[in-house]
């Protein structure tokens, strides 16, 4: 009798967390990142830059990837290269001069009652020495 008082215990508990589960919010996923190759490049060569990002709780999303030039302290001001209705944006970037480049992934994002879009989420800059 108590083994049977016992699993009737572990079951009820199952179901009432089970339960509590299915009540709970559900929280939306999202995820931003860049790449971009080689890190180190020579003047008048190509850099590849593949960009990723999504939030699932948004209505519509634009990935777009942004560069700028100059060093720590010096930088230039961010330009976009590419952008994706899809969320996965490249662009292949022929390097000018020597220095460095940074590159970062930026999404933008509007909800179903609000049609502005408005910045979503942004990756960390990934660095690309320039070299002659």
């Amino acid at each position: 009798m108590k083994r049977g008082m016992k699993r009737l215990a572990v079951v009820g508990a199952l179901g009432v967390a089970s339960a509590a589960l299915a009540v709970s919010p559900a929280f939306a996923k999202g995820d931003i990142s860049i790449q971009a190759t080689p890190h180190t490049a020579h003047v008048g060569h190509v850099v590849k830059v593949h960009g990723q990002g999504d939030d699932d709780a948004e209505w519509n999303t634009v990935l777009v990837i942004q560069e700028r030039s100059g060093k720590p302290g010096h930088w230039g001001h961010w330009h976009a290269v590419a952008k994706s209705f899809d969320g996965d944006a490249r662009a292949k970037v022929k390097v000018t001069h020597p220095g460095q480049l940074q590159f970062r992934s930026v999404l933008y994002a509007t909800d179903e009652h609000h049609q502005h879009p408005r910045v979503d989420r942004v990756s960390t800059p990934v660095t690309v020495h320039v070299v002659r």
